[in-house]
């Protein structure tokens, strides 16, 4: 019983109508979808690229500051080469991608006229995919997940996905403002 319960509480926190108000219309977390049909798509694209190619240049910038980082094309990953650098150091460089797309996209959503705009659309909804699944299947791949070389990795994880899911949030919910 309490498992029905459960996802009932879920499925209506998930899939609510306002019912009390006569009011039929689909919502998703208090969005309606329709509200979707108007945007633009490539624009959306573009700033889902956008947030990759932060997220990387994150890795880079920082490897750079500290003593020599690339980008490895056949990897598709920046790499920090410098053994010589402290563990604090090849931590931040572990997270710079995730807090480099955490700081364009809250400054995105902080400037009123990119708020609502489908560029930051799909920053920031990259964004928090982007750390969703580093946090939820990247933790198993040493070599390749950011998440897996931090000291806690799958915590900060869920603390950047938290963090651009509400961005993300608040550039669909126009009603906030």
């Amino acid at each position: 019983m309490k498992k029905i319960t459960l996802i009932i509480i879920i499925m209506l926190l998930v899939f609510s109508t306002n019912v009390l108000a006569g009011d039929w219309e689909f919502n998703v977390l208090g969005v309606n979808p329709k509200h979707f049909k108007d945007r633009d798509w490539k624009v959306i694209i573009i700033g889902a690229v956008s947030s990759f190619i932060v997220h990387e240049a994150s890795h880079v910038l920082y490897a750079e500051m500290h003593g020599g980082g690339h980008y490895d094309w056949d990897e598709r990953v920046a790499v920090m080469e410098d053994p010589y650098n402290s563990h604090g150091e090849i931590q931040m460089f572990y997270r710079a991608g995730f807090l480099g797309q955490l700081l364009v996209g809250g400054t995105l959503t902080a400037i009123p006229k990119t708020r609502h705009s489908d560029f930051t659309l799909g920053f920031n909804s990259f964004t928090t995919v982007n750390t969703a699944i580093y946090t939820i299947g990247g933790g198993r791949d040493k070599d390749s997940s950011d998440i897996y070389n931090l000291d806690h990795g799958e915590l900060e994880g869920s603390i950047y996905t938290v963090g651009a899911g509400v961005l993300t949030y608040i550039n669909i919910k126009k009603e906030i403002e």
